[in-house]
């Protein structure tokens, strides 16, 4: 409807898709007015992606105390294409030679999205991680993932001085 305000229309209650339109502002693009452009996007093109920052109290703890990097949306399955962990260190080396798991179910070790044996074993310097789904016969999952979150964890203590950034993008997927 012509000259009503955007945050007056009804919300979007179901997924959409393909073909389904957006309205975005380009504010890169000042044709428009100082404040930018409106322009139409298809919703195929977007995807999320979040940050999740550990300090070390919270790294020291995954083994006991998951992180949820994205939350369960009931009727949904959560796709993940890639994390990425940005791992700064201040002091100290870390060699506890933990797993660091990604997937829907912490406590299952068998059956997960990623995995990396030894992180930031032996490193004492920051580090770059990023991973995307392993070949099918790790990824498989036990169990169904609608309405499950989406965590990181491990399978013991870490004991380097680290913190680090999570960067995990992801689309929500309805379940039919």
């Amino acid at each position: 409807m012509a000259n009503q305000r955007l945050t007056d229309k009804t919300a979007l209650t179901e997924q959409a898709g393909s073909g389904d339109l957006l309205m975005v502002v380009d504010v890169s693009d000042t044709t428009g007015s100082a404040e930018g452009t409106s322009k139409k996007t298809d919703f195929k093109y977007v995807i999320q992606t979040d940050k999740i920052s550990l300090n070390n109290t919270e790294v020291k703890a995954l083994n006991s105390s998951p992180k949820t990097l994205v939350g369960a949306l009931s009727g949904y399955m959560i796709t993940v294409y890639n994390v990425t962990f940005l791992v700064s260190t201040p002091s100290g080396t870390e060699s506890a030679n933990k797993y660091m798991y990604m997937g829907y179910d912490s406590s299952v070790t068998t059956s997960y999205w990623a995995a990396h044996r030894g992180f930031m074993n032996t490193y004492s310097d920051d580090r770059a991680f990023s991973f995307s789904a392993e070949p099918p016969s790790a990824a498989t999952i036990d169990g169904t993932l609608l309405n499950k979150p989406f965590v990181i964890w491990s399978n013991g203590a870490f004991n380097g001085d680290w913190t680090t950034d999570v960067y995990v993008t992801y689309a929500y997927t309805k379940v039919l």
